[in-house]
């Protein structure tokens, strides 16, 4: 019998030009009824829908077929499976240099994005490597050292409270310009200097009042195109796993819109620029959620409050699309994602993993 770790090494169509930019969107805990939900609610509005390539994603971690967000990031970043609860490294614990890493050695600018704090898993998986989650210093430590330019996500509250630094404190002693509201935030657009931004949070990780993700990914993608090399960005909604972890429909409804209405600003994006692979996919499904009623009254029928080992959708669009366009790995997105940054840019191209 063929082990889940040997299912990992597919192959898979090679990329057919190093595009300018690459945007990767993760509507996390988003399986196929949950993207058929954004499609009913959106109507003619739905711009993921507006995207050519469309295939599906395996999503299994190495020991286990219910994966976690941390798990399935670490395959998105590396191209590697690893257990779950791990971050940037392979199943010893050791080490995995992540696609943001190569896209900065390459001289790239780089961003990370979310709708909750930004050492959650998901951005988290992209620029530290801890064998749990719940490490959360050594992954700020990390995520603060690696020289990206843009890290914003939310949970100001948190912040110099019950052993959390102060924004300022943190910012500081790390380089970066602090954000914390919309205002700062426009001050920060036109300066030289790496931004955090830490916003406050919404219900259920939605998007912040201070920036909708839309704008977010936008500013953020104005600020990363001026470097000529080119860019990597990571923009997540969170609020679309919380909401189905807790089985809160209106919650959730509000989540997947949004997340589509920040697709369309980073496509409206990448169309004008003309070089930029834009890539829309989830990490695990959550919820067991299926999709009842009418087309114009849809029903959400949650199974439970966690994870399933079902595909998800993934979409593309851009230079190097074509190799999403097929039922993969999620090891194969991280391959994938590394082959084309290292591609870009101009530093020697890094060793395959």
């Amino acid at each position: 019998m063929t082990s889940l770790a040997a299912c990992s090494a597919v192959s898979r169509p090679a990329a057919d030009e190093a595009p300018g930019g690459i945007v990767l969107v993760v509507g996390d805990g988003m399986g196929a009824a949950h993207f058929t939900l954004a499609r009913l609610l959106r109507g003619e509005d739905y711009r993921i829908g507006t995207m050519p390539e469309v295939g599906l994603v395996a999503t299994h971690a190495v020991d286990t077929l219910v994966t976690d967000s941390a798990a399935a990031a670490t395959a998105f970043a590396t191209g590697v499976k690893t257990v779950k609860g791990a971050i940037g490294t392979d199943p010893s614990g050791a080490p995995v240099e992540t696609v943001l890493e190569t896209a900065e050695a390459r001289g790239l600018a780089t961003g990370l994005v979310t709708t909750t704090v930004f050492v959650d898993a998901t951005p988290a998986a992209f620029a530290a490597h801890a064998q749990s989650r719940a490490e959360l210093g050594v992954i700020a430590q990390h995520m603060l050292s690696r020289g990206i330019e843009v890290i914003a996500g939310t949970g100001l509250e948190r912040f110099g409270r019950d052993g959390w630094p102060e924004v300022d404190e943190l910012a500081r002693d790390n380089g970066y310009r602090p954000a914390r509201n919309a205002a700062e935030l426009a001050v920060a657009g036109s300066a030289e200097e790496p931004v955090l931004a830490i916003l406050p949070s919404a219900d259920m990780d939605a998007q912040s009042p201070e920036a909708t993700l839309a704008d977010l990914a936008t500013w953020t993608l104005e600020r990363l195109a001026r470097n000529p090399a080119g860019f990597f960005l990571l923009v997540e909604h969170e609020g679309t796993d919380t909401a189905s972890h807790r089985n809160r429909s209106a919650g959730f409804r509000k989540s997947v819109v949004e997340l589509d209405e920040a697709v369309g600003a980073v496509l409206d994006f990448a169309r004008r620029r003309g070089d930029v692979l834009v890539i829309v996919v989830g990490d695990h499904e959550t919820g067991g959620l299926q999709v009842a009623g009418t087309p114009g009254a849809p029903e959400l029928v949650w199974r439970d409050d966690y994870h399933s080992g079902e595909a998800v959708p993934i979409f593309a669009e851009g230079p190097g699309a074509a190799a999403f366009g097929r039922f993969i790995d999620n090891t194969d997105v991280g391959r994938t994602l590394r082959e084309l940054v290292g591609r870009m840019g101009s530093a020697p191209s890094p060793a395959a993993p």
